[in-house]
């Protein structure tokens, strides 16, 4: 007969009890083992009588970095040095529990919600653990009854990236009670969450009011079928910020239980190396840093730029051999110990992201549409100046770090890549408060193979009636970016940006070629302005109501446009990016027109034809004509066709090729807009 324990009204099996406890030693030795901070002998130096320190403003309210966080990352830190001491000091620990006590008197809150149900309740969280029975009875009952905000059942555990967390969270407390068959259940909420997202029929935010969604493409928050991830409903690509505490929280939970009753199916710990591998990596420059056309309102926070090895680290020990030579190249990656050789080519169509990777270089294009919002909202006044960034971002990545650092100086509004509009720099609330879901874009999307691709967007702005048909085509030697139908009637210089990056040694010009930090720019069509300057300017740039926010940053800045003019109507552009590029070369591509209905461009050797279709029509192309009896995306890549549609509006598409007329059915619903294999012609 197994032996049972009777506890919470239920019968246990001892070694079940056995696991559990093992468990609790494991969390409290997990917070225990972080270094203390070597200011804690300040700390405790300086706190008054009343529990508070001189330095902190008790009456500050700010939405984000609230200076009352101090107040209780010192107790945590000082709490650590306490218990990790060999010989106690008892004024130490007076301190500590004098300075929680006063927490708990004045009854401090923020307005914004992340502090009252994420950010306020983790902390405390952590000085439950750590100091556990340290803790007087009144302030054990005072923080056991503060963490009953943290609830795997209450909105800010709505699906999107703060759900994992709150749901970790409240693991950790019912752990902490003792709660076993609680806990049991948290175990299996976290392991859920290594899904594709189900859709929403009703979507709640944060605070439990109907959230803002995109109702052109409804669908639920979380990992997309593409395997991006969406916190929001407006479908921005959250990949690299909120989706990142899937595979962090879900590999801590799955080492941890992996020996026990309640350890994770192999189904859903494939599913999380999956989706770093295919979608968090693919956002990485080198495997490393973060692609920058992928940035959000994080691009306001500095030093975010670099991905370490802790999470794919985890995914080694978890994988038992699947996938395991693709996560170990990304640790050496990561860790700086191996030589970037990766060579892929991917298109995210439920987040209008398309990348390209070689080892020389990388780029990724960055669209919005009426499905995909164009950036995320300056939440906590961050990202203030962010809202061209979705208009065709595309950077050139040769090092990861041509970009790093730069915000300060930053002109937001000439993003590489993009058409836009030399607005007036308004004030900052001016900035933030635009819609971030009123695109009528349709046509956004790409047509790839895995090795290579294109991408076309039939812009509409969102700022102003500034429209333009914009294409990239990709090759190994480098990428065409053509633009035509560019029309504005608003009285601003209207701009498409070749290149705004950290200026690196000498400038060059020759003609109608551009050659900087080794990196070769040819304008093929425009008028071309370069500038080599250096700019002073401070983090309100980009920031608003942070300590850094006056910060200041002077650095040489190097930038390339192609300059429309007042109120174009039909102009055009077109530019080579060569990366390694050091003088004028032939070109190893032929552009075939760059016209409103049809922008195609082939490699010389003819192993590579782009054809973006924005009407339905024909062109010639050296491997015969080519035609569409709607607007379309066509590739062909060693005779092989692939189409897609970027408008996801057809069913059937009938191309004309030199063997004859096919007629394709198309992807729908969440595979609509993804490139299908037609077969060689």
């Amino acid at each position: 007969m197994r032996r049972t324990l009777l506890l919470l009204g239920l019968l246990i099996p001892l070694t079940v009890m056995a696991d559990f406890e093992s468990l609790r030693q494991q969390i409290r030795h997990d917070y225990l083992s972080a270094i203390p901070s070597e200011q804690t002998v300040q700390w405790n130096k300086s706190i008054r009588k009343d529990g508070t320190w001189k330095d902190i403003d008790y009456a500050d309210q700010s939405r984000s970095l609230w200076q009352l966080e101090k107040h209780l990352d010192r107790l945590v830190e000082m709490s650590l040095a306490y218990e990790q001491s060999t010989k106690k000091d008892r004024r130490l620990l007076e301190n500590i529990l004098s300075g929680l006590r006063h927490w708990f008197d004045k009854g401090y809150r923020n307005d914004n919600w992340w502090y009252q149900k994420i950010g306020i309740p983790r902390r405390m969280l952590a000085l439950a653990w750590i100091l556990d029975d340290d803790l007087t009875p009144e302030l054990r009952r005072a923080v056991n009854e503060s963490l009953t905000v943290i609830n795997a059942d209450d909105h800010p555990a709505r699906p999107g990236g703060d759900r994992i967390q709150v749901i970790s969270n409240h693991a950790k407390v019912l752990l902490w009670r003792r709660d076993v068959e609680g806990a049991a259940e948290m175990f299996r909420k976290i392991e859920a969450e290594a899904q594709v997202a189900p859709m929403e029929e009703v979507m709640y935010d944060a605070a439990g009011g109907l959230a803002v969604r995109n109702t052109f493409r409804p669908s639920g928050r979380g990992v997309q079928a593409d395997m991006t991830f969406h916190h929001r409903g407006d479908r921005v690509n959250s990949t690299l910020t909120y989706g990142m505490e899937l595979p962090e929280f879900f590999c801590w939970w799955a080492l941890l239980l992996r020996d026990t009753p309640w350890r994770f199916s192999e189904e859903h710990i494939h599913f999380v190396i999956d989706y770093y591998l295919d979608a968090v990596c693919r956002h990485l420059v080198k495997g490393r840093y973060k692609e920058p056309a992928a940035y959000n309102r994080e691009l306001s926070r500095p030093h975010e730029e670099v991905v370490n090895a802790s999470v794919v680290k985890k995914l080694l020990l978890l994988s038992e051999g699947y996938r395991t030579g693709e996560l170990q190249r990304y640790a050496a990656w990561q860790d700086g110990l191996q030589e970037y050789d990766g060579t892929y080519a991917h298109h995210f169509w439920q987040s209008e992201y398309f990348v390209f990777s070689r080892p020389q270089y990388q780029t990724a294009v960055r669209l919005h549409s009426v499905r995909n919002a164009n950036q995320e909202a300056a939440h906590n006044h961050e990202g203030l100046r962010n809202h061209f960034r979705g208009d065709g971002a595309c950077h050139l990545s040769v090092d990861g770090q041509e970009y790093s650092g730069l915000q300060p100086v930053f002109d937001f509004r000439m993003i590489p890549g993009v058409t836009s509009p030399l607005l007036p720099y308004q004030p900052l609330e001016a900035w933030g408060s635009v819609n971030v879901l009123t695109s009528d874009t349709q046509f956004a999307g790409a047509v790839c193979d895995s090795l290579y691709g294109a991408v076309g967007f039939d812009f509409i702005s969102e700022r102003s009636d500034l429209k333009a048909r914009k294409s990239w085509f990709f090759f190994d030697e480098g990428y065409v970016c053509l633009g035509s139908d560019i029309s504005c009637t608003a009285t601003d210089s209207i701009v498409t940006t070749v290149e705004q990056c950290r200026q690196r040694g000498e400038v060059r010009h020759d003609a109608d070629w551009y050659f900087h930090a080794g990196n070769a720019y040819h304008i093929l069509e425009g008028q071309a302005q370069a500038t080599a300057t250096r700019r002073q300017g401070s983090w309100r740039n980009c920031v608003d109501g942070v300590a850094y926010a006056n910060d200041t940053l002077s650095a040489e800045v190097f930038s390339l446009s192609i300059q429309h003019g007042v109120a174009p109507q039909n102009g055009s552009y077109a530019y080579a990016v060569i990366p390694g590029g050091t003088a004028p070369v032939a070109s190893w591509f032929r552009i075939l027109q760059n016209g409103k209905g049809i922008q195609a461009v082939e490699h010389q050797n003819g192993t590579i034809i782009y054809v973006v279709f924005y009407e339905a029509g024909s062109i010639q192309t050296s491997a015969g004509i080519i035609g569409a009896d709607r607007p379309c995306m066509v590739m062909i890549h060693q005779g092989t066709i692939y189409v897609s549609d970027a408008s996801r509006k057809s069913d059937i598409l009938r191309l004309t090729t030199p063997s004859g007329m096919q007629e394709i059915s198309l992807p729908d619903n969440l595979f609509a807009g993804t490139t299908v294999k037609v077969g060689r012609m």
